[in-house]
């Protein structure tokens, strides 16, 4: 059968090559996808436990009151805010309570956040002084 010339378009087999070959590629990226959504939920729950601290530290000062992180299981909360840390991700505090003083100075800790297979780590620690730090190790 002769194609006319006015006739556009895909032959069946081009079309199974293209998807052959999308295939692989997908088959390639979805263990990837799995690894950095793992990491971002790692990445936010450090980010957002330092957010709980720096503003348990700024309510501590604003309102010339004492201001304490405690945690209860996998929640850690304040007089007005709270977290909970995802089941994947592991944290390791070196307290359960976190005091912050009206003169800005704060219990001095330490907490460990990693994902499942220890490839990413972030230490959220305070200091004596009440600076809030967090470093990726």
């Amino acid at each position: 059968m002769s194609r006319r010339s006015d006739m556009h378009g895909f032959t069946l087999i081009e079309l199974m090559v293209t998807i052959a070959v999308l295939a692989v590629f997908i088959s390639i990226a979805v263990p990837s996808f799995g690894r950095l959504i793992e990491n971002n939920r790692v990445t936010a729950a450090a980010n957002e436990f330092h957010a709980l601290l720096n503003s348990a530290r700024s309510d501590a000062v604003t309102r010339r009151t004492s201001i304490v992180v405690t945690q209860s299981g996998a929640v850690w909360s304040s007089d007005n805010r709270s977290m909970e840390i995802p089941s994947n991700v592991t944290v390791t505090p070196s307290v359960t309570s976190i005091a912050f003083h009206p003169n800005g100075t704060a219990t001095e800790s330490s907490t460990n956040f990693k994902n499942s297979d220890d490839s990413l780590s972030f230490t959220i620690s305070t200091k004596t002084v009440g600076f809030v730090r967090k470093v990726q190790d």
